[in-house]
């Protein structure tokens, strides 16, 4: 399968993003929107889970769409990358695999935030 093939992406930042927010408004005001997303998507995950345990398909995608957005909005593109992939149902393995990108979001979104907000100190 294509996406699984993705779930050791290491493409941490979207750095053209980056690069116009810190242009246009300075790395250090976007640190207020990842001090919200650090303390956002903590529950976001814990939501997925749930639902995940649960077997709730369509709310798996739903909350999958709302990571991927905060992530995306941010810059986090290895983050938004694996919630894509729960955003969409591509097929008859999709519920197997969503317990794999829910594991390489928990195991990375610290190390990730922790990147971005080294980035946008030193922007």
């Amino acid at each position: 399968m294509v996406l699984v093939n993705n779930l050791e992406s290491t493409t941490v930042l979207d750095l053209e993003l980056l690069g116009q927010y810190t242009q246009a408004i300075g790395g250090k005001a976007l640190l207020g929107s990842v001090d919200v997303f650090l303390v956002q998507y903590p529950l976001y995950l814990a939501e997925l889970v749930a639902f995940q345990l649960a077997g709730d398909s369509q709310a798996i995608k739903d909350q999958g769409h709302k990571m991927k957005g905060a992530a995306g909005a941010i810059g986090l593109v290895r983050l938004g990358l694996w919630a894509q992939y729960i955003q969409h149902d591509d097929g008859c393995d999709w519920q197997d695999n969503v317990p794999k990108y829910i594991a390489k979001i928990e195991q990375y979104y610290q190390h990730d935030i922790a990147v971005l907000r080294d980035h946008l100190e030193n922007a």
